[in-house]
C-alpha cells in the first residue's frame, strides 16, 4: 500500500511521513509524487471583521443631540458603559431612519434570553401609580386630620410615594430583562417622563402615562370640581386660608392673628351640601369678662379667595359688627 499524499510504501495504517492515513493500492506505486511543501496549498484568509466594523460608523442620540460618527466597538463600549442604553437611537448609512439599540444587530442576544415583552409584564403597579396625583392628597388630608397637622405641611408624603412605586417598577422591568438605568433617573425626578418612556420601552400605549398627567392636572386645577365629587375637602384648603391675609388687616396672615388670640385654636374643612369648601376655626377667647367659644366659618372661591360665612360665639351666630371688633382685637395682639 502506498501513501495517496505522498506515494511512499507503508506497512501500517498512518503514514509516519506525513501522518495521512487513506492508502492506494500498488499500483499507482510509479506515479511521480511530489511531497507538498510546507507553504503551499494554503490559502491565507485575512480577518477583515475588525476592520469592517471598525470601518462602520454609526450615529448616536442622546439628550436630545446626535453624537458619532462612531464605530462598532466604540458604540458597544459606550452600551457596556451604561453610557446609552437599548432604548438609544442609532443610525449608519444604509439605514431609512433612527432604530433602538434593541432593534439592532448591535447586542449580541444569542447566549441571553430576550427582554419580557410589554404584554407579559403586569402593569397593575404602575396603573396606581397613575392615580397617586389624586390618592396621596388624600391621604395627605386624613393623616394630617389624625395627627392634627396641616396637610400642606405633608405634602413630601405623595412625592415619596411616587417615587417608591417608580422605583420598585423599575427593578421589576431590569429583573424582566431591560437596561433601566437611564429610566431611574426619571423615576426619581420626574414621573411622568419615567412612565412614557417606559410605556415607549415596552412597546406599549402610554394610557397610564396619560392618566397621570390628567389627574395630576384635577388636583392642581380642579380641586373643587373633585371635592364636590369625592365629597372630601380640597386638602389644600386650610392653608389657603391660613396663609390669606384679610382685606383691612394685610399685614398679618388669618393664622398669626388666630394663633396670638385663640387659646387652644383648631381647624377644619368640609364639603358643604351646596357642594362648596369651607373652612372652619375654633377656639376659646375672653369676651365680655368670661371664656366663650368661638366659630369662625370661611367659604372658598374657585379664584382661591375666601369670605367669611359666619360667626358663632357659644353656639349663637354672630353679626358683622361682632367680628369686625373682634378681628380688629386680633389685628392688634
Amino acid at each position: 500500500m502506498f501513501c495517496s499524499k505522498c506515494g511512499e510504501e507503508k506497512k501500517n495504517s498512518i503514514c509516519p511521513n506525513c501522518g495521512n492515513t487513506v492508502f492506494t493500492p500498488h499500483k499507482l506505486k510509479d506515479l511521480k509524487w511530489d511531497k507538498p511543501k510546507e507553504s503551499e496549498n494554503r490559502t491565507i484568509f485575512a480577518d477583515t471583521s475588525t476592520s469592517d466594523q471598525e470601518a462602520e460608523k454609526w450615529y448616536y442620540v442622546l439628550r436630545g443631540e446626535r453624537y458619532g460618527p462612531v464605530s462598532r466597538p466604540e458604540l458597544l463600549n459606550l452600551y457596556k458603559s451604561e453610557k446609552i442604553f437599548l432604548s438609544t437611537k442609532v443610525w449608519k448609512a444604509g439605514m431609512s431612519g433612527w432604530v433602538d439599540v434593541n432593534h439592532t444587530d448591535l447586542i449580541d442576544k444569542s447566549n441571553q434570553p430576550p427582554p419580557l415583552q410589554g404584554d407579559d409584564i403586569n402593569n397593575t403597579l404602575v396603573w396606581v401609580l397613575a392615580f397617586i396625583p389624586i390618592i396621596g392628597p388624600l391621604l395627605e388630608y386624613i393623616i394630617s386630620g389624625a395627627i392634627g397637622e396641616t396637610s400642606g405641611s405633608l405634602w413630601f408624603i405623595t412625592t415619596i410615594i411616587n417615587t417608591i412605586l417608580c422605583i420598585i417598577d423599575e427593578r421589576k422591568l431590569k429583573k424582566a430583562g431591560y437596561n433601566t438605568k437611564e429610566m431611574l433617573l426619571w423615576a426619581i425626578f420626574i414621573v411622568p417622563v419615567y412612565l412614557f418612556r417606559r410605556a415607549h420601552l415596552l412597546k406599549q400605549k402610554n394610557v397610564y402615562a396619560v392618566v397621570w398627567c390628567i389627574t395630576f392636572a384635577i388636583m392642581v386645577f380642579a380641586p373643587t370640581w373633585v371635592s364636590g365629587i369625592t365629597g372630601i375637602s380640597n386638602p389644600n384648603a386650610i392653608e389657603r386660608v391660613q396663609d390669606g391675609t384679610l382685606n383691612s388687616y394685610p399685614n398679618k396672615t388669618v393664622s398669626q392673628m388666630v394663633d396670638n388670640y385663640f387659646l387652644n385654636p383648631k381647624w377644619e374643612a368640609f364639603v358643604g351640601g351646596d357642594r362648596n369648601t369651607y373652612v372652619n376655626v375654633t377656639g376659646e377667647i375672653t369676651y365680655q369678662g368670661k371664656q366663650t367659644n368661638v366659630l369662625i366659618q370661611y367659604k372658598l372661591n374657585n379664584d382661591r379667595a375666601f369670605v367669611l360665612n359666619s360667626m358663632e360665639f357659644d353656639g349663637v351666630l354672630q353679626n358683622m359688627t361682632t367680628y369686625t371688633s373682634l378681628m380688629n382685637s386680633m389685628y392688634d395682639e
